[in-house]
């Protein structure tokens, strides 16, 4: 995406860039109103990071975009769940970024309100959708469902851009007609009675013809600091597969991390904290490896990015690493 080198300039003086992170330290970033921050929280909460013996600084930040744009300014070096899409799209750039880890499921379904005329995905034609803004993984899945699948193309429906809670309130308030949400969300807006169409896993796999689910949210790594710190980047997936694995053992800690880190009130918690263990991953396999460059593939045939994504892009040295080590 080269419009996020273009504003990467702009981001560095907001946040103050001195230079490159001290050989020990790794500047983490997330979304903070997002799926990443359930994973964030905990790993913070933990201090997961501080006990694979690294200096950590977390960076959050309110929008999808926003960590890929501060990695391009040279203001964080890893990027918990950075959007896929975007991701891919400036690895194909050449901006000196590269995917080291799968690390979100896209775990969506199209959902309208339970009372809604519309009972398929086809009758969304000409409709208002709401999904993630241009840019993140969501919005070109979305795009590329209804493309491959159902032959809409952009100018066939509205695309109406916004964070999960602000579509559920589109939704609610009848300004759309259906919305690509994710189960988390469903979660937490029980309430509304939403009517599911279809499931972003079934309709992907219509696509790629493959079991694997798309990837949302990736672990995005600046090269300059992969290169300078291999043994600290795979400290850190140890540290990320570690969260992980303590969020899939104790949902009433991950609950307790949520209430403390974004003011959700106990039951909402608990309501995230049950979908943890198909929400969020630590994997760069193979079969990761594959599915990121199909997803690009497809994001490419509707748009979404352009280009060829080398090899070169998809780092697989810090998490093969990081098996060997407790």
């Amino acid at each position: 995406m080269k419009r996020i080198a273009v504003l990467a300039a702009a981001l560095a003086a907001v946040v103050g860039v001195a230079g490159p992170a001290h050989a020990d330290k790794v500047r983490i970033g997330y979304w903070s109103s997002g799926v990443s921050l359930g994973f964030g929280a905990v790993m913070e909460a933990g201090k997961f990071v501080e006990k694979e013996g690294l200096e950590v600084e977390y960076v959050k930040f309110p929008d999808v975009n926003a960590p890929t744009k501060a990695m391009a300014a040279g203001a964080i070096d890893f990027g918990i769940g950075a959007a896929a899409g975007g991701s891919l799209s400036v690895a194909a750039d050449g901006l000196p970024m590269s995917i080291m880890l799968s690390t979100q499921v896209a775990e969506l379904d199209f959902v309208v309100p339970e009372d809604s005329p519309i009972k398929t995905i086809e009758e969304l034609k000409g409709k208002k959708i709401g999904s993630s803004p241009a840019g993140s993984a969501t919005a070109a899945i979305t795009a590329a469902i209804l493309e491959k699948n159902y032959g809409m193309k952009a100018g066939d429906y509205t695309a109406v851009p916004g964070n999960d809670p602000r579509l559920a309130q589109f939704l609610a308030q009848k300004d759309i007609d259906a919305a690509a949400l994710r189960t988390v969300t469903q979660a937490l807006v029980k309430d509304m009675k939403l009517r599911k169409l279809a499931s972003f896993r079934d309709e992907w796999k219509k696509i790629t013809q493959q079991d694997a689910p798309p990837v949302l949210g990736v672990g995005l790594v600046r090269n300059e600091w992969l290169k300078a710190n291999p043994e600290a980047a795979a400290k850190l997936v140890v540290a990320m597969r570690k969260t992980y694995e303590f969020g899939k053992a104790d949902k009433p800690a991950v609950a307790k991390a949520l209430v403390a880190a974004a003011n959700m009130n106990e039951e909402d918690a608990k309501n995230y904290a049950a979908l943890w263990d198909g929400i969020y991953a630590v994997s760069m396999e193979p079969a990761d490896v594959a599915s990121l460059k199909a997803e690009f593939e497809v994001f490419k045939s509707v748009g979404a990015v352009k280009g060829t994504l080398p090899d070169s892009a998809l780092v697989t040295a810090p998490y093969e690493a990081s098996k060997s080590m407790k």
